[in-house]
């Protein structure tokens, strides 16, 4: 049996909603996500929750975008 490789990065979704030129994270503020505001771990979770505020959204001008962010995994250790 072997074990399975860490990969070297983790993918994130981030959620901003953009009114003019001001940029905010916006997200469920009671899902359960150790990530923070705006922050999903799936773009689904991000896509839902995208779905959720153009909803309850009703200002003019206002647009969401979803963003895919690579962070390095703090999990694997390097090799120095």
């Amino acid at each position: 049996m072997k074990s399975i490789e860490q990969p070297d990065t983790i993918k994130v979704y981030e959620l901003v909603k953009q009114v003019g030129y001001v940029l905010s994270l916006v997200g469920n503020t009671t899902a359960v996500s150790n990530l923070g505001i705006g922050f999903y771990m799936t773009q689904q979770e991000a896509e839902h929750n995208r779905t959720i505020e153009i909803l309850k959204n009703s200002a003019p001008q206002t647009y969401f975008h979803i963003f895919e962010l690579e962070i390095p995994n703090i999990a694997k250790k390097s090799e120095v």
